[in-house]
């Protein structure tokens, strides 16, 4: 699976499951609202409606002149059109007879004295009604903010648990593979061209590390090719300089040798010891021969040496050894530059050319 898949799969049901808790959590919210605003607006007012009709009974004597009925029959007519409890109709419609007997002109004192009694009566058991549904409706309430409660705390464990996933899953995931890619990197710049990266998924770390794979392969192909090369030239120039009919002899910028041949190490005297790799100042200990080439200025005259019992001599030539050095300029590109690392001496035999100019 593609990391792109993956990244748009984990996030994606991280945003359906954070979408649907905002969605339940609406829901809920509107659902205890709507309750709790049913149960202070409907109630609250019958209850306020039998308040009023009571006080008027409670602070008139009978019977009732004509403006406390009016406020009476305002408060009922109210109560009238807020019905909202089962049984509360009925008893409604039983306040509205014993009030018309109440006001009634032609009902005699004891009348309107038990009409007052069944007004109040019915008062009570319309307060009773809706204290009882308030009482169930604040249950309800609670019951309902109880399972909201509830489905969020779920859906909040539910998403903390995607969250824990992705966090715990996503740096190794990401950052794995590419620890792998440095170490595999660091690897090839130690030239270990036989590393390889291995990804069992198949995606895009998967490709990246076959063609990691594949560019460390071309890099060890080219190294072979090129050491080969370099040893097949280094055993030429070997070979050249050892057959050659002069005296050749090499000194790196460390004063170290860095090859001599069968004819100088003769002409010499330095035996058939291994002189190669040894510093020059060691072998110029027993060797005023050697010294006296490396120190001769005057290389335009042939100097004299004794050579198997007989004077020869032999024209010097010094050569500068100069490496390239390839320095990368941002601004320029790359600066080809040399510096100096060590020096050839060559002795050509020109005893023949000096005896014959004598002669």
């Amino acid at each position: 699976m593609k990391i792109k898949k993956k990244l748009f799969l984990g996030f994606g049901l991280l945003f359906v499951v954070v979408l649907v808790l905002g969605a339940v959590s609406l829901y809920y919210l509107e659902v205890i609202s709507e309750t709790s605003n049913v149960t202070l607006k409907n109630n609250y007012e019958t209850l306020t409606f039998t308040r009023e009709m009571r006080s008027v009974l409670d602070e008139n004597d009978l019977p009732l002149t004509s403006a406390m009925s009016a406020a009476f029959d305002g408060s009922l007519k109210k109560q009238e059109h807020n019905i909202t409890e089962p049984g509360e109709r009925e008893a409604t419609g039983g306040l509205r007879k014993a009030f018309s007997r109440l006001v009634d002109p032609s009902s005699g004192l004891n009348q309107k004295q038990q009409a007052e009694r069944d007004v109040r009566s019915l008062l009570k058991k319309i307060e009773g009604l809706n204290m009882r549904a308030i009482v169930f409706k604040n249950n309800d309430t609670r019951a309902t903010v109880n399972k909201a409660t509830l489905y969020l705390g779920g859906m909040g464990f539910i998403t903390f648990l995607i969250l824990f996933v992705l966090i715990a899953n996503f740096p190794g995931f990401i950052l794995n593979p590419i620890d792998e890619f440095a170490d595999g990197l660091h690897e090839i710049s130690l030239k270990n061209y036989n590393t390889r990266l291995e990804f069992k998924a198949s995606d895009e770390f998967a490709q990246l590390a076959h063609a990691f794979n594949t560019m460390a392969t071309r890099l060890g192909e080219w190294e072979n090719a090129h050491l080969t090369k370099i040893m097949s030239g280094e055993l030429r120039i070997k070979t050249l300089i050892e057959e050659s009919e002069d005296a050749i002899m090499g000194i790196n910028e460390k004063q170290e040798i860095l090859f001599v041949n069968t004819l100088a190490k003769k002409i010499l005297k330095l035996g058939d010891k291994r002189v190669t790799g040894q510093s020059v100042n060691d072998v110029l200990k027993n060797n005023d021969l050697l010294k006296m080439v490396l120190d001769n200025k005057d290389i335009e005259n042939p100097i004299k040496i004794n050579l198997d019992g007989k004077v020869s001599y032999f024209q010097q030539k010094n050569c500068e050894i100069v490496t390239p050095n390839l320095q990368p300029n941002i601004l320029e590109g790359i600066q080809f530059a040399g510096y100096s690392s060590g020096t050839i001496y060559i002795l050509k035999n020109v005893t023949e050319i000096k005896e014959h100019a004598i002669k």
